[in-house]
């Protein structure tokens, strides 16, 4: 699993206006939650350091000025174009207890139905959420679509998961539908209407 290291300052002040001077400094507002404080500890990292978080699922190790917090990304919140990030939540883990979070999802090989039958391919999740212990935190869940046929349906409980990790989306809910064009149905139903023809 990939490792991510951040260094952070603690914020004295908070409110908008801490928040738009901190971000002409090409710094952006952060809190980290959880860890059994009592507290949440306002911190700022890094803007440049937001491309280190994208697509990342793993723990994240923050030194908050000599303080090491290992953490997860809860949410990263936008402004309202939803093109410029303004601020940052990050929750404290605790080794030993499970955790909930999201983990990306990346589809590999082409499937049989689109490449030979015509077929289209329907994403319906690129993430699930899961529940696993901090270590146990995939990078990613990897799946094979290459074998799904036109008309065929790839389905949360279908997904690899590694030991130790659990999805918690409906285990009936399809992930991936390779959906049958109009000329496949209607090929379909002339070899249907053939063969009772030929009983």
């Amino acid at each position: 699993m990939e490792i991510v290291k951040l260094e952070a300052t603690r914020r004295e002040k908070t409110g908008k206006g801490v928040a738009r001077k901190l971000r002409r400094e090409g710094l952006l507002p952060a809190v980290i939650y959880g860890g059994g404080r009592p507290e949440a500890t306002p911190i700022a990292i890094k803007a440049s350091d937001l491309k280190k978080l994208k697509h990342h699922s793993g723990l994240i190790y923050i030194n908050v000025e000599g303080e090491e917090r290992v953490c997860i990304l809860k949410e990263i919140q936008y402004n309202y174009l939803g093109d410029v990030p303004i601020h940052v939540d990050f929750h404290e883990v605790t080794f030993g207890e499970t955790i909930v979070t999201t983990v990306e999802l990346e589809f590999v090989g082409t499937p049989i139905g689109v490449k030979e039958e015509n077929g289209v391919l329907e994403i319906f999740f690129r993430e699930v959420e899961i529940e696993t212990l901090p270590r146990n935190i995939p990078e990613k869940l990897v799946i094979d679509i290459s074998n799904l046929h036109a008309g065929d349906a790839l389905h949360i409980s279908d997904i690899p998961v590694p030991e130790g990790v659990k999805i918690l989306e409906d285990p009936e809910t399809a992930v991936v539908v390779v959906s049958e064009t109009e000329e496949v149905a209607a090929e379909e139903g002339e070899e249907e209407g053939t063969e009772e023809a030929t009983e």
